[in-house]
């Protein structure tokens, strides 16, 4: 009998801690047990390094014990009978020396089931400014949805000023720093709205400051990559301060074509022209073609069958770029939880169009496949039992791995990495 896939599906509590920490004058904290912190205070920097190490010495202290990141309450059984206010009131003066950072307490599951207000004891402790709570539960959310609820009141909270609209400026939203090397991905995505003429002044949930969230409602546009990611952060956004997003109904700009479509409807809507945008793309897709045309006529990649697991946004411009540039068939499609219902029916009618309905959620280890998209720890799982050819991250980074080299999974350099990938799977 065949064992049941182990994958990792982190919930919404981690979505609120990620999405915190994707600040870059952010700090998560994490009000509850030491035993809720360790996965946590691993895994934010290895998705988004701020620490150098020089920095752990100083944080030898209570609440961080020698780790920069995360820092936690550590409440224990006494504080889940008469109240854990007090750990609450004593970490403030501690989280809150540090200069130039900003403190978001998140409840751990057990936490939230105490009902201590923690935005009281904040201001009881006069630091206000320098730290804030997410009151509500979100472990029962999708990861994005928790991510994209977190970064929406961080920006509540730090509350920008309106001002007046730039011309040719925009945000760039939905973004997380759990995608695979999202860095490189942001460089690239900037790199294609400069060609467009438009400049880029903030990133939330991706790397950006305080300050940078401050200039941000200046924007004309915000445009949004992965819809389930900034949603409910994208309205606040158009309903606070009147900037309208910009999103394609092709999904993510993964792949060629997806990205083309991408820089197309952007340029549209800002009244920019996306020329130089297709020529860098007919240049590469010319420079892919010289190096792969043997490849492809002596079938290395084409009829090639893939598993596909991820944010319905990632998976929908995947399945539709494998099957068309290389000729793939997918043989499972299953998308994450938090996606919307029009672009699950956009899946499933591509997958109808391909003859390739019996892929919709099927098990991924019912047979041997040649490729599997997943997360990190998915893929690797996979083809390590030998359940594929080749594991592909193009989700939450595997924390065995360590790399150097670009590895975007959006833009240009997003479909470089992914053809890499492909054709070196020997």
């Amino acid at each position: 009998m065949e064992a049941a896939l182990m994958t990792i599906h982190p919930d919404g509590f981690t979505g609120a801690l990620m999405a915190v920490e994707s600040f870059r004058d952010g700090r998560a904290v994490l009000h509850g047990p030491g035993g809720c912190r360790g996965y946590h205070y691993f895994v934010a920097p290895k998705c988004y390094s701020k620490a150098g190490h020089g920095d752990y010495e100083k944080y030898s202290v209570p609440y961080f014990f020698g780790h920069p990141r995360v820092p936690c309450t550590y409440m224990d059984e006494e504080d889940y009978i008469h109240g854990s206010g007090s750990k609450i009131e004593e970490s403030l003066p501690v989280l809150c020396s540090e200069n130039g950072v900003f403190n978001v307490f998140i409840r751990s599951p057990g936490a939230a089931l105490i009902g201590d207000n923690i935005s009281d004891a904040i201001e009881r402790a006069g630091c206000s400014g320098k730290a804030m709570a997410v009151e509500e539960s979100l472990i029962s959310q999708p990861f994005s949805s928790s991510y994209d609820h977190t970064v929406r009141k961080v920006i509540q909270w730090l509350d920008p000023e309106k001002k007046d609209t730039i011309p040719g400026t925009v945000n760039i939203l939905g973004l997380p720093i759990t995608s695979n090397d999202w860095e490189s991905a942001l460089e690239d995505l900037r790199h294609l709205l400069d060609l467009m003429g438009l400049k880029v002044i903030s990133s939330p949930g991706a790397g950006c400051s305080s300050l940078d969230v401050k200039e941000s409602v200046a924007a004309e546009f915000n445009v949004i990559v992965s819809s389930e990611y900034c949603a409910r952060t994208a309205v606040y956004y158009e309903e606070r301060y009147g900037i309208p997003a910009i999103s394609c109904d092709c999904g993510a700009p993964v792949g060629f074509d997806a990205v083309q479509e991408w820089a197309e409807t952007i340029a549209s809507r800002a009244g920019k022209s996306a020329v130089l945008v297709e020529e860098l793309i007919r240049d590469r897709k010319e420079m892919v073609f010289r190096r792969i045309k043997g490849s492809l006529y002596t079938n290395k990649v084409k009829c090639n069958d893939f598993v596909a697991m991820g944010d319905g946004s990632v998976i929908l411009p995947l399945i539709g770029w494998l099957y068309d540039y290389l000729g793939m068939v997918p043989a499972s499609v299953t998308p994450s939880p938090g996606g919307d219902d029009s672009t699950a029916s956009r899946i499933r009618n591509l997958l109808k169009s391909m003859g390739s309905e019996d892929a919709w959620h099927s098990d991924p280890q019912s047979g041997r496949t040649d490729f599997v998209f997943a997360d990190g720890h998915t893929a690797e799982s996979l083809e390590m039992t030998g359940h594929c050819r080749k594991g592909v991250d193009i989700g939450f980074p595997s924390l065995a791995r360590t790399r150097f080299l670009p590895r975007p999974i959006y833009g240009i350099s997003g479909a470089m990495y992914l053809l890499d990938e492909i054709f070196s799977r020997e």
